[in-house]
């Protein structure tokens, strides 16, 4: 009986104490795991806080450039609205309304009246010319009666005669 207890306790001991081997290799295991997991988890926080600063970095210059550019359109604006108030409406603009808020064509003339320059754009042999005056063609056609178009899908810093082109010939015509 003696001998039963004893192997009792013997086999006991052996699998308490294998276990705790088996335990404590899993256990180191584990230990490597979360080293590798808390390393990775510092890298990964390294890359997102190098990546919110250069974002970061990226939005400042964005704004920085956009408000550059506000600056100086509001810079051109300015010069645009300060010429309009030197020089003034044309004589035929009462006539037909105009503000000199876009550009008008004289559809007749094949000429344009361009506020932001302060002038006309004519085709002369084929090639736009800019004149601050009226065209010696137009110098005795009363503009008052003349049959204009306001052309309002052109940017008004933007010259007339660049689009001339993309336009059929029968809408500028009409």
């Amino acid at each position: 009986m003696k001998r039963a207890i004893l192997l009792a306790v013997a086999a006991f001991t052996v699998v308490i104490v294998g276990q705790s081997q088996v335990h404590a290799q899993r256990h180191e295991k584990d230990d490597k795991y979360w080293e590798r997991r808390k390393e990775a988890d510092k890298k990964r926080y390294e890359y997102y806080r190098e990546r919110d600063k250069k974002r970061a970095e990226y939005a400042r210059e964005e704004r920085k450039r956009e408000k550059e550019y506000y600056r100086e359109s509001a810079k051109r604006r300015k010069e645009y609205l300060k010429e309009r108030r030197k020089h003034g409406l044309p004589s035929w603009a009462l006539a037909h309304h105009y503000d000199a808020s876009r550009h008008v064509y004289f559809r007749d003339y094949h000429t344009f009246y361009d506020p932001y320059r302060g002038g006309y754009v004519y085709l002369n042999g084929g090639n736009w010319r800019f004149s601050a005056e009226i065209p010696s063609f137009m110098i005795n056609v009363d503009l008052g009666r003349a049959n204009i178009m306001v052309v309002k899908d052109v940017p008004i810093s933007r010259h007339p005669e660049d689009f001339y082109d993309d336009y059929e010939e029968d809408y500028w015509d009409d």
